[in-house]
């Protein structure tokens, strides 16, 4: 039996994806608590990991 999990991307490929620098990511996420409307998933060694099909849909113009 095989779970679908929704992909996800670290800060580094959603980075490259909206073509911004990684940390732009990291300080709206600290100033604001999202980057564009998205919030990442945070896992306890401090990763975040943020959802692709929103990452992909603001890439492409069409906003979250």
């Amino acid at each position: 039996m095989q779970i679908n999990t929704p992909r996800r991307y670290t800060t580094s490929e959603a980075a490259a994806v909206v073509r911004y620098q990684p940390q732009t990511l990291r300080r709206e996420l600290c100033l604001k608590g999202h980057f564009h409307g998205i919030r990442p998933a945070k896992l306890p060694g401090g990763r975040l990991l943020w959802d692709a099909a929103k990452v992909d849909a603001l890439a492409s113009g069409e906003g979250v």
